[in-house]
Protein backbone atom coordinates (compact mmCIF):
# COMPACT_ATOMS: atom_id res chain seq x y z
CA UNK A 1 0.00 0.00 0.00
CA UNK A 2 2.35 2.45 0.78
CA UNK A 3 4.38 1.88 -1.79
CA UNK A 4 1.55 2.81 -4.34
CA UNK A 5 1.03 6.03 -2.36
CA UNK A 6 4.16 7.22 -3.16
CA UNK A 7 4.36 5.92 -6.63
CA UNK A 8 0.58 7.63 -7.61
CA UNK A 9 1.43 10.94 -4.98
CA UNK A 10 2.60 13.08 -7.80
CA UNK A 11 -0.44 12.90 -9.95
CA UNK A 12 -3.06 12.78 -7.44
CA UNK A 13 -5.53 15.90 -7.62
CA UNK A 14 -6.13 17.80 -4.51
CA UNK A 15 -8.69 15.81 -2.61
CA UNK A 16 -7.32 12.32 -3.51
CA UNK A 17 -3.73 14.00 -2.40
CA UNK A 18 -5.33 14.49 1.16
CA UNK A 19 -6.34 10.95 1.43
CA UNK A 20 -2.83 9.64 0.64
CA UNK A 21 -1.60 12.22 3.47
CA UNK A 22 -4.30 10.89 5.67
CA UNK A 23 -3.00 7.51 5.53
CA UNK A 24 0.42 8.04 4.93
CA UNK A 25 0.60 9.65 8.12
CA UNK A 26 -1.19 6.78 10.01
CA UNK A 27 -1.54 3.68 7.51
CA UNK A 28 -2.82 1.91 10.55
CA UNK A 29 -6.06 3.61 10.16
CA UNK A 30 -7.34 2.09 6.97
CA UNK A 31 -7.51 -1.48 8.74
CA UNK A 32 -10.13 0.35 10.91
CA UNK A 33 -11.53 3.49 8.82
CA UNK A 34 -14.85 3.23 6.96
CA UNK A 35 -15.01 5.02 3.59
CA UNK A 36 -16.93 7.79 5.20
CA UNK A 37 -14.61 8.63 7.97
CA UNK A 38 -11.77 8.09 5.72
CA UNK A 39 -13.62 10.69 3.41
CA UNK A 40 -14.54 13.23 6.40
CA UNK A 41 -10.80 12.95 8.06
CA UNK A 42 -9.36 14.12 4.58
CA UNK A 43 -12.29 16.31 3.84
CA UNK A 44 -13.55 15.06 0.56
CA UNK A 45 -15.97 12.88 -0.31
CA UNK A 46 -16.95 8.73 -0.34
CA UNK A 47 -16.70 9.07 -4.46
CA UNK A 48 -13.57 10.26 -4.10
CA UNK A 49 -12.12 7.52 -1.79
CA UNK A 50 -13.35 5.02 -4.38
CA UNK A 51 -11.90 6.80 -7.25
CA UNK A 52 -8.80 6.94 -5.40
CA UNK A 53 -8.61 3.81 -4.38
CA UNK A 54 -8.77 2.22 -8.14
CA UNK A 55 -6.12 4.52 -8.94
CA UNK A 56 -3.98 2.69 -6.72
CA UNK A 57 -4.92 -0.26 -8.53
CA UNK A 58 -7.44 -2.00 -6.15
CA UNK A 59 -11.19 -2.73 -7.16
CA UNK A 60 -12.46 -1.39 -4.39
CA UNK A 61 -11.84 0.89 -1.26
CA UNK A 62 -13.29 -2.62 0.61
CA UNK A 63 -10.28 -4.51 -0.80
CA UNK A 64 -7.45 -2.24 0.67
CA UNK A 65 -9.29 -2.41 3.55
CA UNK A 66 -8.96 -6.04 3.84
CA UNK A 67 -5.23 -6.16 2.65
CA UNK A 68 -4.84 -3.92 5.45
CA UNK A 69 -6.49 -6.26 8.04
CA UNK A 70 -4.13 -8.67 6.65
CA UNK A 71 -1.38 -7.08 7.43
CA UNK A 72 -2.29 -5.65 11.10
CA UNK A 73 -3.29 -9.36 11.89
CA UNK A 74 0.66 -10.56 11.17
CA UNK A 75 2.01 -7.91 13.04
CA UNK A 76 2.83 -5.61 11.09
CA UNK A 77 4.18 -2.70 12.60
CA UNK A 78 3.36 -0.11 9.55
CA UNK A 79 -0.30 -1.28 10.13
CA UNK A 80 -0.92 -1.36 13.76
CA UNK A 81 -1.69 1.29 16.61
CA UNK A 82 -4.28 3.99 16.45
CA UNK A 83 -4.40 8.05 16.87
CA UNK A 84 -5.66 7.77 20.52
CA UNK A 85 -4.73 10.97 21.86
CA UNK A 86 -1.91 11.61 24.62
CA UNK A 87 -4.39 11.92 27.81
CA UNK A 88 -6.03 8.29 27.01
CA UNK A 89 -2.89 6.34 25.70
CA UNK A 90 -1.54 5.72 29.24
CA UNK A 91 -5.01 4.04 30.49
CA UNK A 92 -5.35 2.24 26.61
CA UNK A 93 -1.78 0.79 27.49
CA UNK A 94 -3.12 -0.65 31.02
CA UNK A 95 -6.21 -1.97 29.45
CA UNK A 96 -4.46 -4.14 26.72
CA UNK A 97 -1.54 -4.98 29.12
CA UNK A 98 -4.00 -6.63 31.78
CA UNK A 99 -6.18 -8.05 28.55
CA UNK A 100 -2.75 -10.06 27.06
CA UNK A 101 -2.47 -11.00 30.55
CA UNK A 102 -5.90 -12.74 31.24
CA UNK A 103 -5.83 -13.58 27.00
CA UNK A 104 -2.64 -15.95 27.56
CA UNK A 105 -3.03 -17.19 31.05
CA UNK A 106 -6.83 -17.85 31.19
CA UNK A 107 -6.21 -20.44 28.37
CA UNK A 108 -3.31 -22.56 30.22
CA UNK A 109 -3.70 -26.58 30.47
CA UNK A 110 -3.13 -27.03 34.17
CA UNK A 111 -2.15 -30.63 32.90
CA UNK A 112 0.25 -29.74 29.95
CA UNK A 113 1.44 -27.29 32.60
CA UNK A 114 2.49 -30.13 35.03
CA UNK A 115 3.88 -31.88 32.09
CA UNK A 116 6.37 -29.33 31.03
CA UNK A 117 7.22 -28.12 34.57
CA UNK A 118 8.37 -31.79 35.05
CA UNK A 119 10.16 -32.22 31.62
CA UNK A 120 11.76 -28.86 32.60
CA UNK A 121 12.88 -30.43 35.89
CA UNK A 122 14.54 -33.40 34.20
CA UNK A 123 15.39 -33.04 31.15
CA UNK A 124 19.01 -33.59 30.56
CA UNK A 125 19.60 -30.06 28.82
CA UNK A 126 17.13 -27.23 27.92
CA UNK A 127 17.95 -25.53 24.72
CA UNK A 128 16.32 -22.24 24.07
CA UNK A 129 15.89 -20.48 20.87
CA UNK A 130 14.05 -16.92 19.72
CA UNK A 131 14.35 -14.78 17.08
CA UNK A 132 13.97 -10.99 17.12
CA UNK A 133 11.71 -10.01 19.35
CA UNK A 134 11.54 -13.49 20.92
CA UNK A 135 15.11 -13.89 21.53
CA UNK A 136 14.87 -11.53 24.74
CA UNK A 137 12.14 -13.55 26.05
CA UNK A 138 14.41 -16.69 25.51
CA UNK A 139 17.20 -15.40 27.12
CA UNK A 140 14.59 -14.34 30.16
CA UNK A 141 13.92 -18.25 30.76
CA UNK A 142 17.89 -19.15 29.91
CA UNK A 143 18.75 -17.05 32.94
CA UNK A 144 15.53 -18.01 35.24
CA UNK A 145 16.30 -21.59 34.71
CA UNK A 146 19.70 -21.26 34.46
CA UNK A 147 19.59 -20.57 38.24
CA UNK A 148 18.17 -23.74 39.37
CA UNK A 149 19.44 -26.32 37.43
CA UNK A 150 22.56 -27.34 35.08
CA UNK A 151 22.36 -27.89 31.10
CA UNK A 152 20.72 -24.66 30.14
CA UNK A 153 21.84 -22.56 27.36
CA UNK A 154 20.83 -20.88 23.91
CA UNK A 155 20.33 -23.98 21.14
CA UNK A 156 22.11 -20.78 18.80
CA UNK A 157 25.79 -19.72 20.26
CA UNK A 158 27.75 -16.48 18.78
CA UNK A 159 29.30 -17.62 15.52
CA UNK A 160 27.44 -21.14 15.50
CA UNK A 161 25.38 -22.44 12.18
CA UNK A 162 21.60 -23.54 12.55
CA UNK A 163 22.76 -26.69 11.84
CA UNK A 164 25.41 -26.87 14.35
CA UNK A 165 23.14 -25.71 17.40
CA UNK A 166 20.65 -27.89 16.26
CA UNK A 167 22.43 -31.13 15.49
CA UNK A 168 23.88 -30.79 19.50
CA UNK A 169 20.18 -32.24 20.39
CA UNK A 170 19.58 -35.58 21.32
CA UNK A 171 16.98 -37.60 22.70
CA UNK A 172 15.30 -36.46 25.59
CA UNK A 173 16.41 -33.04 25.73
CA UNK A 174 13.78 -30.15 25.98
CA UNK A 175 13.81 -26.76 23.81
CA UNK A 176 12.17 -24.07 24.31
CA UNK A 177 11.47 -22.70 21.35
CA UNK A 178 9.79 -18.67 20.92
CA UNK A 179 8.22 -18.28 17.92
CA UNK A 180 5.70 -15.08 18.07
CA UNK A 181 4.34 -13.38 15.30
CA UNK A 182 6.96 -11.43 12.53
CA UNK A 183 8.83 -14.82 12.51
CA UNK A 184 11.77 -15.25 10.33
CA UNK A 185 11.74 -17.57 6.98
CA UNK A 186 12.50 -21.28 7.78
CA UNK A 187 11.04 -21.40 11.12
CA UNK A 188 8.82 -23.87 10.65
CA UNK A 189 11.39 -26.06 8.96
CA UNK A 190 13.75 -25.36 12.17
CA UNK A 191 11.17 -26.55 14.84
CA UNK A 192 10.53 -29.55 12.30
CA UNK A 193 14.62 -30.68 12.54
CA UNK A 194 14.96 -30.44 15.90
CA UNK A 195 12.16 -32.80 16.52
CA UNK A 196 13.69 -34.68 14.06
CA UNK A 197 16.62 -35.04 16.61
CA UNK A 198 14.14 -36.47 19.16
CA UNK A 199 14.05 -33.45 21.51
CA UNK A 200 11.09 -33.06 23.42
CA UNK A 201 9.38 -29.23 21.92
CA UNK A 202 7.90 -26.16 24.18
CA UNK A 203 6.60 -24.05 21.32
CA UNK A 204 5.07 -20.72 22.55
CA UNK A 205 3.51 -18.81 20.21
CA UNK A 206 0.56 -16.68 19.15
CA UNK A 207 -2.53 -17.43 17.36
CA UNK A 208 -0.52 -16.55 13.84
CA UNK A 209 1.45 -19.83 14.16
CA UNK A 210 0.55 -22.39 10.85
CA UNK A 211 2.31 -26.08 10.78
CA UNK A 212 5.12 -25.52 13.60
CA UNK A 213 2.67 -26.83 16.57
CA UNK A 214 2.73 -30.37 14.70
CA UNK A 215 6.37 -30.75 15.60
CA UNK A 216 6.05 -29.49 19.11
CA UNK A 217 5.18 -31.82 22.38
CA UNK A 218 3.56 -28.66 23.66
CA UNK A 219 2.48 -25.56 21.96
CA UNK A 220 1.27 -22.49 24.26
CA UNK A 221 -0.81 -19.91 22.66
CA UNK A 222 0.70 -16.15 23.57
CA UNK A 223 -1.86 -13.17 22.73
CA UNK A 224 0.69 -10.20 21.72
CA UNK A 225 -2.30 -8.27 19.66
CA UNK A 226 -3.27 -4.85 20.76
CA UNK A 227 -4.65 -1.71 19.61
CA UNK A 228 -1.37 -0.08 19.73
CA UNK A 229 2.19 0.22 18.27
CA UNK A 230 4.08 -2.74 18.96
CA UNK A 231 3.00 -6.27 20.53
CA UNK A 232 2.82 -6.79 23.80
CA UNK A 233 4.67 -9.27 25.80
CA UNK A 234 3.77 -9.47 29.05
CA UNK A 235 1.88 -12.76 28.86
CA UNK A 236 4.47 -14.63 26.81
CA UNK A 237 6.56 -13.34 30.08
CA UNK A 238 4.30 -14.55 32.96
CA UNK A 239 3.76 -18.11 31.39
CA UNK A 240 7.61 -17.66 31.40
CA UNK A 241 7.91 -16.72 34.97
CA UNK A 242 5.41 -18.85 35.97
CA UNK A 243 7.13 -22.02 34.60
CA UNK A 244 10.42 -21.08 36.34
CA UNK A 245 8.64 -20.92 39.66
CA UNK A 246 7.24 -24.27 39.42
CA UNK A 247 10.28 -25.83 37.97
CA UNK A 248 12.19 -24.61 41.05
CA UNK A 249 9.30 -25.98 43.60
CA UNK A 250 9.83 -29.27 41.30
CA UNK A 251 13.50 -29.27 41.85
CA UNK A 252 13.05 -29.17 45.64
CA UNK A 253 16.41 -29.04 47.49
CA UNK A 254 17.90 -29.76 44.34
CA UNK A 255 16.82 -26.69 43.08
CA UNK A 256 18.11 -24.96 46.28
CA UNK A 257 21.10 -26.37 46.86
CA UNK A 258 22.03 -25.10 43.05
CA UNK A 259 20.54 -21.92 43.85
CA UNK A 260 23.03 -21.75 46.88
CA UNK A 261 25.79 -22.63 45.02
CA UNK A 262 25.46 -20.68 42.15
CA UNK A 263 24.67 -17.39 44.69
CA UNK A 264 27.94 -18.08 46.60
CA UNK A 265 29.93 -18.36 43.58
CA UNK A 266 28.45 -14.57 42.61
CA UNK A 267 29.59 -13.46 46.07
CA UNK A 268 32.84 -14.50 45.49
CA UNK A 269 33.33 -13.40 42.15
CA UNK A 270 31.27 -9.77 43.39
CA UNK A 271 29.37 -9.84 40.04
CA UNK A 272 26.65 -7.62 41.39
CA UNK A 273 25.84 -4.37 43.69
Amino acid sequence: MSQRLHEAYGALPDGERRIADSLLGNPAELAVLTATELAAQAGTSNATVSRFFRRLGYDSFEQARQQARRMRATGSPLYTGNSAPASKRISDILKSEIDVLEGTLTRLNPVTLREIVQAMATAPRIRTLGYRNSHFLAQYVTAQLGQIRRAVSPLLLPGQTQAEGIALLTEGDLAVVIGLRRRPAGFNQVVEEIAARGARILLMADQTIREAPAHATWTIDCQVDTTQFADAYSGAMAVLRLLAIETRRALGSAGQSYLEEVEALRNRLQELE
